[in-house]
């Protein structure tokens, strides 16, 4: 998840990933496995406030996303935060591009 997210999955939250403490995105208490593919970093801030906050999180085959409260995005889209996006060898990327 650290080498995944690199920061707080809440976009303009610089707290590095490894200060951050993990996020089940869905709860333990439901049933969520404490697997990277169900965790995310936050702060401690976010972490506490994610409910109150606005902010929701869900994960797509293991990529994390986040939706943002109306005053932040209006139209209310679910983001890959930048930081969290699958990386692309230099090598896959020069035969996708051939392809």
């Amino acid at each position: 998840m650290v080498a995944r997210d690199k920061e707080c999955l809440i976009p303009g939250c610089h707290v590095p990933a490894s200060w951050c403490e993990i996020h089940h995105v869905v709860e333990h208490a439901r049933g969520g496995p404490t697997h990277t593919d169900n965790g995310v970093p936050l702060c401690w801030w976010h972490h506490r406030s994610l409910g109150s906050s606005g902010w929701e999180i869900r994960m797509d085959d293991g990529i994390p996303q986040v939706r943002g409260p109306r005053w932040w995005d209006p139209e209310q889209r679910w983001r890959t935060p930048r930081l969290s996006l699958p990386r692309i060898r230099h090598g896959s990327l020069k035969h996708a591009l051939a392809g």
